[in-house]
């Protein structure tokens, strides 16, 4: 190693003088290669690396100043050595968002953190800080106070993070959470206390704190199968005992379907006995019982076949029917039915009666002229505020049976159903009636309702501006030149779009469609729907679909449909990750028409940015493992575990780990998204013309006049085959 540096510091001084920097600056022995190396970024994002090039700041000190000033905010406001890098971090991301954190460096970076994230939300959590609580208590308060909910009264020190995330959840979902929102609750136990109050269940049942949280859990599912847990809820019993007492209950109550199973079912392992001469067949669960007489010759009266079944102490359900049949001789060698239990009836399930439409549909009608028909698309059920929205009805207890030898079948209750989950509504007192608190858009997705604030318009001018909302906007007339509008979930315009500019957090459907002559945008993170599409640029984070679109510039990070046997594709550039599917693509004139399909430069560059990230994490932490170990060799156990730097390099290699770890993840990720569209194609159903150009994962293909084909990679080939 040269004049005493190791090879990282002597690579880093490589790298350095090879860019043609003024590698003085860092070329000394007193800073590490990890400090070498955020000098050197330093040096070549052209940044006053003076202000942090001295040995007393650690590499990740460095980092954040770096990055502060790259970022061009006052780093002054956090560049001192005696402030750990975590902070610093804070104190950075907080002066990027507008937020001078400077003020309470004395606090733990964590509190800090969530300090910065409370400012950003717009709630208070500094009498929560100054009250004690730690960063896992604050954390979840913070999140309640995002969402609303008036958690405060619920609040102790006692509770640990979990128990407040569980109290929270309650007043989320509407639940009495003074069931369990007491100290001498686990947040466990709580949970379990949460989750029967959640399926309607008598909580009370084992909401006691002395029963552990898996002894509650074997309660509950008990109730929520609608067996008698009086059987096992006893403390007597461990967690263990009580479910194997639960599945044993489960056991003794037939379901609905094993009660009518036939006979030839019941049969099997049933109990056969002679007695005066007449075979007895007892089925196994003793809901029927047959009898056979073994003798032809013998004579035998009514009273001696109900002899023989008392006997067997058959005397339930006895079928008259039966014993005529084999006082007339029809009994012989053939049983013949002689006895019918009455099998138990579970009750019915708890089920919701709901009071507006709870599936629309969002799929056009293909019109007798081939066009499709947007107008009667069902994009939005709009409710008012305090209009009923659903109703519950109980489960209900179920009809016990007897067998035919007397013996009582306990049957089921019925299951209850959970309490809906979501949001802009309320559970009335009486736990059944749910009324909405805000007029908006209603949905039903599994057992969540969800009801979001619709901005309705008329129309847009020039005189209405700009519109920014938080929710949905429904336009029930046009949008005209010059407007721009944005919304956090979906918009909906009823008339047509003149060149403007629409965002939205959700959908975008145009019932009518738009003509942007050049000038429009339209940005949506999920799908754009639209009767026709002409000369707009949009931009879909799922799918585009449309009756017809014109020179317009499309990107779908899912698919392009153009729908309807008069759908056309033609003009512009057409980019789709997942692939187009359209009836007519370009035109007879021989418009110039590009589609681009798969991987594109956007994906590519994800790809090479992420690869780059990795090759970045693998070599700091090769640059760490290697002082790492030097610093081992050096030094006795007992002497570097008090070295503050030895520390810093433990800390530092666990942390790239743990970065590298993440990165990994995401490439998994990606690579299964490009595994997904590795296959992608290009399905025409009508014609194909001239003038269009096919490019599927960077090859491409210059169309002839061709009519239903689908257009593929295959290998380095496109390969065109027909439908």
């Amino acid at each position: 190693m040269a004049a005493g540096f190791t090879m990282d510091q002597i690579n880093e001084i490589t790298e350095g003088r090879e860019a043609g920097l003024d590698v003085s600056v860092y070329a000394k022995k007193s800073f590490f290669a990890i400090q070498m190396r955020q000098i050197r970024m330093g040096l070549e994002e052209h940044l006053d690396v003076g202000l942090y090039a001295r040995p007393e700041y650690d590499w990740f000190q460095m980092e954040e100043i770096r990055k502060g000033l790259a970022a061009g905010i006052d780093v002054s406001k956090y560049a001192s050595p005696d402030i750990p890098y975590d902070k610093m971090r804070q104190v950075r991301k907080g002066l990027k968002e507008g937020i001078d954190l400077s003020g309470y460096l004395k606090l733990d970076a964590g509190i800090l953190q969530q300090l910065r994230r409370a400012i950003v939300a717009k709630v208070d959590i500094i009498k929560y800080i100054k009250a004690g609580y730690v960063v896992e208590q604050l954390e979840q308060i913070r999140l309640a106070l995002q969402k609303g909910l008036d958690i405060s009264r619920y609040l102790s020190k006692e509770y640990r993070g979990p128990a407040i995330y569980e109290i929270a959840v309650g007043l989320e979902e509407g639940l009495d959470v003074s069931v369990y929102a007491r100290v001498e609750y686990g947040w466990q136990q709580m949970r379990e206390i949460r989750t029967g109050l959640e399926n309607r269940l008598d909580v009370l049942v084992y909401a006691d704190p002395l029963y552990s949280w898996q002894q509650m859990r074997e309660i509950r599912m008990g109730l929520e199968e609608g067996l008698d847990v009086s059987y096992y809820s006893s403390l007597m019993y461990s967690a263990r005992d009580m479910k194997r007492r639960r599945e044993r209950l489960e056991d003794y109550y037939p379901e609905e379907e094993e009660a009518a199973a036939g006979e030839e079912e019941q049969a099997r392992g049933s109990e056969r006995e002679l007695l005066d001469n007449f075979l007895i067949i007892v089925s196994k669960d003793e809901m029927e019982a047959y009898i056979e007489v073994e003798d032809a010759e013998q004579e035998f009266t009514r009273a001696d076949i109900l002899n023989a079944l008392k006997q067997k102490n058959i005397t339930q359900g006895i079928v008259k029917d039966g014993i005529e049949a084999l006082l007339d001789g029809k009994g012989f060698s053939v049983p013949v039915l002689i006895a019918r239990g009455l099998p138990p009836k579970n009750g019915k399930d708890g089920w919701y009666e709901f009071f507006f439409r709870t599936e629309q549909n969002r799929t056009p009608r293909e019109m007798p002229d081939g066009s499709m028909n947007y107008q009667d698309v069902e994009w939005f059920e709009m409710v008012d505020k305090g209009q009923k929205l659903a109703y519950y009805h109980e489960a209900e207890n179920g009809t016990g049976g007897i067998t035919v030898t007397g013996k009582r079948v306990p049957a089921r209750r019925g299951r209850e159903k959970s309490v809906l989950s979501g949001n802009g509504f309320t559970m009335m007192s009486d736990m059944k009636t749910y009324v909405s608190t805000i007029k908006g858009r209603i949905e039903l997705h599994d057992n969540k309702i969800t009801i979001s604030r619709t901005l309705v318009l008329e129309e847009m001018t020039l005189a209405t501006g700009k519109v920014e909302y938080e929710g949905n906007i429904y336009v029930k007339g046009s949008i005209g030149y010059g407007i721009a509008i944005k919304a956090s979930g979906d918009i909906v315009v009823c008339g047509s779009v003149e060149a403007s500019v629409i965002e939205c957090g959700g959908s975008v459907l145009l019932k009518h469609g738009v003509n942007a002559t050049g000038n429009g945008v339209i940005r949506a993170k999920k799908d754009v729907h639209g009767r026709f599409l002409e000369a707009v640029r949009v931009h879909a984070g799922g799918d585009i679909q449309a009756g017809y679109c014109l020179n317009c510039e499309l990107y779908a990070e899912g698919q392009v449909h153009v729908l309807g046997s008069k759908g056309m594709l033609a003009g512009g550039l057409t980019q789709a990750l997942r692939g187009i599917r359209a009836h007519n693509v370009g035109n007879r004139a021989g418009i110039l028409t590009y589609l681009k399909l798969g991987m594109n430069e956007t994906l590519a560059k994800e790809q090479f940015e992420l690869d780059r990230r990795l090759k970045e994490a693998n070599k700091e932490l090769s640059i760490l493992g290697n002082a790492y170990v030097e610093m081992q060799r050096k030094y006795a156990p007992e002497v570097r575990n008090t070295m503050e730097i030895y520390l810093k390099l433990e800390n530092a290699v666990y942390t790239v780990e743990k970065k590298l770890e993440e990165l990994h993840d995401y490439r998994e990720r990606l690579e299964e998204k490009i595994e997904g569209i590795r296959d992608v194609k290009a399905v025409i159903q009508g014609d194909l013309h001239e003038g269009t150009t096919v490019e599927v994962s960077g090859h491409s293909w210059i169309a002839k006049e061709m009519r239903n084909i689908t257009i593929q990679k295959t290998g380095e080939r496109i390969a065109v085959y027909s439908n």
